[in-house]
């Protein structure tokens, strides 16, 4: 029985569409996560300052944004399989450059790591586009949205045991590994002939730049971009700042581990979420969760001096923004036509990077000035913006 059921699995994996995915995306997750504890901290005792951090993101984020427009002329040049293999290479050299422990390397680190996310989450999001009907948008997103959840609940913890128990450097090769990992997998499948990984060859890729006006002139998809880019500014904060917020506030580096894999997992619940927003739409979803967001980030930053209290307001947060990460990208699927997405991707995927230059160049500045909490009453004021925007999203989603 057993054997059976292991052979219906690696079927499942084998096999195109969410599964497959879905695993590669979970993979990804286990590598960014894994360090998500730890970097922070050990970026803040190696620089000295809280706004360090920042200006590490804020650099790797503005290399990464060109590179991600020019994803199309890149993978007309290298073919996606290539693009994929350089980046998730780029990712692992970049956890080893952490493990180092050196200053002078650490922005380097910052850079190659920003490059292997963007470009990686291309690839996945143009494979998801090539084989995940449009119909089906609505029930694959919870799952990979699932094996996200998965990665970031067990990385941090796995992290924080790493760097307690075995060594300072052992999270970041367990990161590295992870990533590697991901790419072996990926090669593995396409040699066995999966057809969930095929690269599609015959689409015709023209430089990103020549499209964002197209973009930006589509309502529907400036929407979806900035639903995207506030749901990524989010977990960004959460992930970046809350190992922080742990320390400075005296709750420890195991609570920090522990807050940041408790706070995803909310993902475990995708499919009921998904559920949800089917049954009271994706409008009424976001109008929702944003809100509740909000409430919890501004009681985060309201009680910084209770630290308990604070801690279960980012929990809460988290937990609304874990429900509203259900649709996923399903707004940008549903207004992207198909003969478009190749070239509308890129300019669609620069959301991770906007939120994260954004937040960086915020909180280097205000880091000076103010506490860290500071991050909290940002957040709060923009999750109630984007819950007020929601709104105007058409009530039939």
């Amino acid at each position: 029985m057993a054997g059976g059921l292991d052979a219906v699995w690696l079927r499942r994996i084998k096999s195109p569409g969410a599964e497959t995915l879905a695993f590669l995306y979970g993979l990804e997750a286990v590598s960014r996560a894994t360090a998500s504890a730890v970097l922070p901290i050990d970026t803040v005792h190696l620089l000295g300052s809280d706004e360090a951090v920042s200006f590490c993101v804020f650099t790797a984020s503005a290399i990464a944004i060109p590179s991600v427009l020019a994803a199309p002329a890149l993978a007309r040049r290298y073919g996606r399989p290539a693009l994929l293999t350089i980046f998730c290479l780029s990712g692992a050299l970049a956890a080893f450059l952490f493990s180092l422990n050196i200053a002078d390397v650490q922005v380097l680190g910052f850079i190659l790591r920003a490059l292997g996310v963007a470009l990686v989450s291309i690839c996945l999001n143009l494979f998801v586009m090539d084989y995940v009907r449009r119909g089906d948008l609505g029930r694959s997103e919870p799952i990979r949205m699932l094996a996200l959840g998965i990665g970031w609940i067990i990385g941090p913890l796995i992290g924080v045991f790493l760097s307690r128990y075995v060594s300072h450097e052992a999270p970041y090769y367990f990161s590295g590994g992870a990533m590697l990992t991901l790419m072996g997998v990926f090669w593995l499948l396409r040699f066995k002939s999966a057809p969930g990984v095929r690269p599609t060859e015959n689409r015709a890729f023209r430089g990103a730049l020549s499209h964002l006006g197209e973009f930006m002139r589509q309502k529907r998809l400036l929407h979806a971009w900035t639903n995207a880019t506030g749901r990524a500014f989010f977990w960004m904060c959460f992930f970046l700042y809350t190992p922080i917020y742990a320390m400075k506030t005296g709750l420890g580096e195991v609570v920090a581990g522990v807050l940041l894999s408790l706070g995803t997992v909310g993902m475990l619940a995708m499919p009921l979420w998904g559920w949800v927003s089917r049954r009271i739409g994706i409008r009424r979803m976001a109008m929702s969760c944003f809100g509740v967001g909000a409430v919890g980030c501004a009681l985060a930053w309201a009680f910084a001096s209770q630290p308990i209290i604070g801690a279960a307001g980012l929990l809460c947060a988290a937990m609304a923004m874990s429900a509203n990460d259900s649709y996923g990208n399903s707004l940008f699927f549903r207004a992207c036509r198909p003969s478009r997405r190749t070239e509308m991707t890129p300019a669609f995927t620069t959301y991770r990077d906007i939120a994260e230059i954004t937040h960086a160049a915020i909180f280097s500045i205000l880091l000076i000035f103010f506490d860290i909490q500071v991050v909290y009453l940002v957040l709060a004021i923009i999750l109630t913006c984007l819950s007020i925007l929601s709104r105007r999203i058409h009530p039939r989603l």
